[in-house]
Formats: C-alpha cells, structure tokens, sequence
C-alpha cells in the first residue's frame, strides 16, 4: 500500500512517497536449479533463463546442461526439502549404522575380545575396561580335601554356559567354621583366560 504526501514550499510540489512495510512490491520469481553432474543446487532468479530454456553451466564441476525456467514459490520450496532431505539420507544411514555398531561393541566387548583377545588393548584406549561376566559362568565339580591335617586343597572348574567364548573369571575363595566365622579368605585364577563356550577350565587352591 502507498501513502503520498504531499507539501507546497517556495512554491514547488514536493511529493514523498511512504511504502508500508508489509507492501513488498514485485518480487523477483526464483527458481532452483540442481546440477546433474554434482547435485549441488542452486537459487537463481527465472529471468536468468530464457523462456524456451538455455545451456547453463555448474560452478562448481563445470558440468553443462539444459536448464528450463521453473519459479521456485512454495512448490519449489517443498522441493528443495525434498532435495536436501534425499541427500542427507545416506549420510544419515550411515550414522545410524555406525550407531548401532559402537552399541553392539559395547554391549558385546566381553565375548568379542574373548573371540579376538588382541582387540583387548584397542578397548582399554578407548576407556572400556574389558571384564569377565560371571552371570555366564558356573562353579562346577567342587572338592576339597585335607592334607597333614591343617592343609586344605580346594579344586574344581569354571563352566562357561553362554553361547560365545567368554573370559574366565577370578574366584573368591572362603573357608567357614561351623560357627560362621570366617577363617580364610583368597583370590583363585583359573588356569586359562579364556573358556570356550560349553567348556570348562580348572583351578585349584592349596
């Protein structure tokens, strides 16, 4: 919308033109144009082009192809959502796949550097300290047996009852009297790091 305004001086017109701010005039239609080579898109003016079409030229790979004129408005608007949202696509499978990969190691880690132990010292960089899972392991075939009346040897296995190769867990060891006091406490090894699934490996305490 226009307001004139108008005031006689010195006896001359002088005549102020006042534009609203919501009055934007004639806008100039734009439209978008993708390269077909590189994809790269670009917002360019319609008059740019001929009205039958013209040869156009990409910035930025040099590619040369036939642009014809189409504005841009709203529909174009859409379309360039829809370009960019194409073209983040594979980025954003990507990212995802490499999210649920760096979950999988780290719920797995256990059997995994178990599987493939020189992995091991790549977790521990990256600050994941690799310990066993006693929730997959079971003491089994437990003995003890008395020697020169004050010497107790203990001895038994370690059964791995998960599906995948799993580290062998330290054993905590203690001897109970009758009463409930405690006697004897002692960490026990197993004899290997590592127990294949449905194996199992010894210790022995004396």
């Amino acid at each position: 919308m226009l307001f004139w305004l108008k005031i006689k001086t010195a006896g001359l017109l002088v005549q102020v033109k006042l534009i609203m701010a919501s009055d934007k005039g004639e806008e100039n239609k734009l439209m978008l144009l993708t390269c077909e080579n590189c994809k790269t898109i670009f917002r360019v003016d319609e008059k740019a082009i001929a009205p039958l079409g013209q040869q156009v030229r990409c910035s930025v790979c040099k590619h040369v192809w036939r642009a014809e004129r189409k504005a841009a408005g709203k529909t174009s608007d859409i379309s360039l959502l829809s370009e960019i949202a194409a073209r983040l696509r594979y980025p954003a499978a990507i990212i995802v796949v490499l999210m649920f990969v760096s979950v999988g190691l780290f719920s797995f880690r256990g059997p995994l550097t178990a599987q493939f132990p020189g992995l091991i010292s790549s977790f521990d960089l990256a600050g994941l300290t690799i310990v066993p899972d006693p929730s997959v392991l079971e003491v089994r075939d437990l003995s003890t047996q008395y020697y020169y009346e004050n010497l107790l040897r203990v001895r038994g296995v370690v059964f791995n009852k998960s599906d995948f190769r799993a580290h062998a867990s330290m054993l905590n060891l203690r001897v109970v009297a009758a009463d409930g006091a405690e006697l004897y406490q002692q960490k026990i090894k197993p004899d290997e790091y590592f127990i294949d699934t449905g194996q199992s490996v010894p210790f022995l305490f004396n």
